[in-house]
């Protein structure tokens, strides 16, 4: 469980640093912000599955030049 957290706690370090990558580079290229979901800071369980999903049959498709 501790693993799990300090997983999450990386993420939202990595998270934040890309939010003030995003606006630099907005505020370097004046372009306007975008909106942003507001994001909390405690670790919350997603609701995704742990395994992962094989994609969609329409996705596998459009991947394969040769279909």
């Amino acid at each position: 469980m501790a693993a799990i957290r300090a997983c999450q706690e990386q993420m939202l370090a990595t998270q934040a640093l890309h939010t003030a990558i995003l606006r630099q580079l907005q505020h370097h290229f004046d372009l306007p912000p975008t909106d942003e979901p507001s994001t909390s800071t405690t670790a919350v369980p997603h609701s995704h599955p742990t395994e992962p999903q094989a994609p969609s049959r329409a996705a596998t498709e459009e991947a394969d030049p040769s279909a």
